[in-house]
């Protein structure tokens, strides 16, 4: 089989294949009732009237509103589920037309094998939420931006910051990123002055595309925002995510620490409004400054935080998926389920065990399939996750530094980087992850290519 994916075509079909596979499992359980999708439709709305009275809160700037575009197209499962597949494999072609035109892998087939088992990437994109749009808008616009370092042709570094400044109104979690990028553009080579004032047009087109949400964003707000308003909730749940830490903080969007100190210092009326009101931009300010406080108060246990949350890292890096429709808790014995994930990730194998064994078991046959295969998906993303830290240890202790001195390494690995910090010091959700899951392969692939001197 591995030669026949010499073919390009054969591959293609396959690669398609696997994309429909990961669908039709999925399907029955993909649904516009998750992920905020209420409020994409608020913006929907916004869009065919330009009427700020759609909103219910005049300051509503979460979420960020790309994905209320694609809400015009109505609540059609399968014409969405298309879109964004198609955006998926679309991006995944190129990806190979990429590695191709460049040689930078030898073994094409082995590569273009490890896709086509990537579960966690094909069932990433058949959920309703704009990370889909966000994760293939990213990957084109980081190829583009390979083809400029190649070739130095502006048109390459034009169309990667367009596809960037899109994907940013989709998800804003890559704000910072852009900085990391630009400042990686300005430091590779040529540094003549034309080439410098050529780099220039990837901040300003990218930050040109984010006119309009801060034109948006001050009329709601008063303030200009490049992002969306939920970052100081996301720090400060995510302290929660160590068991039993001091703060007495859990992970969760109502975490009751939390509303407790919104309350007392914004008013009871947060008691009867839902998730949008707390992340206005005063919300976000507040629960930011209480987050670094706590933290400096408290750093051993914020070290301790962001050890777990790497742990959680390891144990679970990627989407899973919701062939069982896990989400909605339609699946038989969930609570068990949800139990024995919690018990292995604290490395209580022994209670897990006896969960396993003292537990009523009453899953049909079609739910035996979905855990299995939910299971087989988690070990692909650890495998993987697991191959991206051991050969980025052998590199560096075989090579050092120098490894960086290939372009391709060396922003594959601030891209990970960055979202490996993010995991940690902020909010571990594998679904964040994922998103960047074609660069975790790519960027292993080629570290143990290096270091196997596969390619000379």
């Amino acid at each position: 089989m591995l030669n026949s994916l010499q073919n390009k075509n054969i591959y293609y079909f396959l690669l398609l294949g696997s994309i429909i596979f990961h669908s039709i499992i999925s399907y029955e359980n993909i649904t516009f009732n998750l992920y905020f999708n209420n409020l994409y439709e608020k913006y929907s709305l916004f869009f065919k009237s330009f009427d700020f009275s759609v909103f219910t809160e005049s300051s509503s700037t979460f979420p960020i509103w790309g994905y209320g575009l694609f809400h015009l197209l109505g609540k059609n499962i399968l014409v969405n589920l298309i879109i964004q597949q198609l955006l998926c494999f679309f991006s995944l072609v190129l990806l190979d037309k990429e590695l191709l035109k460049f040689k930078l892998i030898e073994k094409i087939e082995f590569f273009r094998f490890l896709i086509i088992l990537s579960a966690p990437l094909f069932l990433f994109h058949t959920q309703m939420w704009p990370k889909s749009f966000a994760s293939s808008l990213f990957i084109l616009s980081i190829l583009f931006l390979h083809r400029f370092i190649k070739t130095h042709k502006i048109t390459f570094l034009i169309s990667s910051a367009i596809l960037y400044g899109i994907m940013q109104n989709f998800r804003s979690d890559y704000i910072y990123l852009f900085y990391l990028i630009t400042v990686f553009i300005f430091i590779t080579k040529p540094f003549n002055l034309k080439d410098t004032i050529k780099k220039t047009l990837f901040p300003i087109t990218v930050l040109s595309l984010l006119i309009p949400w801060m034109i948006f964003s001050y009329y709601q707000t008063g303030k200009p925002l490049l992002t969306s308003t939920n970052g100081g909730h996301v720090l400060f749940i995510g302290l929660g995510q160590l068991p039993n830490n001091i703060w007495g903080i859990t992970p969760h969007d109502d975490d009751s620490v939390k509303t407790k100190l919104l309350i007392e210092k914004f008013g009871d009326k947060y008691k009867y409004l839902g998730f949008e009101a707390w992340n206005g931009i005063e919300e976000d300010e507040f629960l930011k400054t209480v987050f670094f406080n706590l933290v400096i108060e408290n750093p051993k246990e914020w070290i301790r935080k962001c050890f777990f949350s790497f742990r959680l890292l390891v144990l679970d890096p990627f989407y899973v998926g919701n062939v069982g429709n896990y989400q909605q808790n339609k699946f038989s014995n969930i609570i068990e389920v949800r139990k024995l994930e919690k018990l292995i990730y604290r490395f209580k194998f022994n209670d897990a065990k006896k969960l396993i064994l003292n537990t009523n078991w009453q899953l049909s046959f079609k739910e035996i399939f979905q855990l299995l295969y939910t299971f087989l998906t988690k070990i692909i993303g650890i495998i993987l996750f697991i191959s991206f830290l051991i050969s980025t240890v052998l590199n560096l202790y075989k090579f050092g530094l120098n490894i960086f001195k290939e372009k391709i390494i060396a922003l594959l690995f601030i891209i990970i980087s960055y979202q490996v910090a993010i995991s940690v010091f902020a909010f571990h959700m594998p679904v964040y992850n994922t998103t960047v899951y074609v660069f975790y392969l790519l960027l292993t692939y080629l570290l143990f290519q290096k270091y196997l001197s596969i390619k000379q």
